[in-house]
């Protein structure tokens, strides 16, 4: 019996491997086909940079990444979603290609919604659709929140609830933060080549589950080759504390207040599956337009499983499908 698992478990990885091999190809081919057309807005704090993909006229989707990865996140989902819409896949700002923040400007993610708000007005969108992941998608929520005039849909990939502050903890965690913005003393460590930084990245918590040829899209984007070695570009401010965490009763009034529809698609082995505040089920019970579905795959779901996130989200998109309210448990 032991054997026969042993050989199932190992066919299964071998069967995992080739399917995530069959993405990468899949990745090359659009990187290579032309049809990323890259592009750089103007902003206060110097320039956000990304890509396009699609009919300049058709409806736009503002893709955002997750927290200290790139918009290559996205290639492997956009090999799957129809090009008939105005794909917009931007490197956040302090991440990939996009222009570092001043070292006094904080970084977090009540700021990031003014940042998003920036973006639309260089790219002069009325109407547009999110797509966002991690942090991304949280920040989609917020800023779908925050200015619903503007948005059509909103889809959040694992990204759901933000780390929410404890107010026996408020003066505490604000010392910490503050020291470490003024401070500024975290150094990033080059790594000896590209192989080492993808085998880093890979064995990370928030990279769980995802095959190395799929990091090693992200860390294409993200990284640099120096006298010293391989380092990433994101903005080192990025790896400190928020000032602030929203207390989590302050986050469900922004879900409160959502007026258009919105789904979060999580993996069954990601972050949503971390949530222990409120019962999850309340929570999407909150707002009649949020909904959630979990299918099988990591954190980055979109990137490991991207043909079927890309199913739903074309549903979703095309024809207003929305999963089931308490989401889904089912593989799909």
């Amino acid at each position: 019996i032991f054997t026969t698992l042993l050989y199932t478990i190992k066919f299964e990885v071998v069967l995992y491997v080739m399917a995530a091999r069959q993405i990468v190809q899949s990745c090359r081919a659009l990187l290579n086909s032309g049809k990323m057309k890259e592009i750089s807005l103007k902003v206060p704090w110097g320039d956000v940079k990304g890509f396009e993909l699609g009919p300049v006229d058709a409806p736009p989707v503002l893709l955002l990444h997750g927290w200290l990865d790139n918009c290559y996140s996205f290639v492997p989902l956009l090999t799957h979603l129809p090009h008939n819409r105005r794909y917009i896949a931007l490197d956040l700002p302090g991440h990939g290609h996009s222009s570092h923040k001043p070292i006094y400007a904080y970084n977090f993610l009540l700021t990031a919604v003014s940042d998003v708000e920036y973006i639309r007005r260089a790219l002069e969108l009325d109407k547009f659709s999110m797509i966002g992941h991690s942090f991304g998608g949280i920040l989609s929520l917020l800023y779908s929140a925050t200015y619903p005039d503007f948005i059509e849909k909103t889809v959040t990939i694992d990204g759901m609830f933000p780390s929410f502050g404890k107010k026996e903890e408020v003066v505490t965690h604000l010392r910490k933060a503050s020291d470490q913005h003024v401070n500024d003393s975290f150094k990033q460590r080059p790594y000896k080549d590209t192989a080492a930084l993808v085998e880093a990245k890979t064995n990370s918590m928030w990279y769980s589950g995802l095959d190395s040829s799929l990091t090693e899209l992200i860390v294409e984007r993200g990284a640099v080759c120096t006298e010293d070695g391989v380092k990433q570009l994101y903005d080192r401010k990025m790896r400190y504390n928020s000032l602030l965490y929203l207390p989590e009763g302050h986050y469900l009034e922004f879900l409160k207040a959502l007026k258009k529809p919105t789904i979060c698609i999580g993996g069954k082995s990601g972050a949503i599956t971390l949530y222990r505040g409120a019962n999850i089920e309340d929570v999407f019970s909150i707002n009649d337009l949020l909904s959630y579905v979990l299918i099988p795959g990591p954190h980055h779901v979109h990137m490991s499983t991207p043909k079927t996130t890309a199913d739903i989200i074309d549903n979703f998109f095309s024809h207003g499908v929305v999963p089931p309210k308490n989401g889904s448990s089912e593989d799909q």
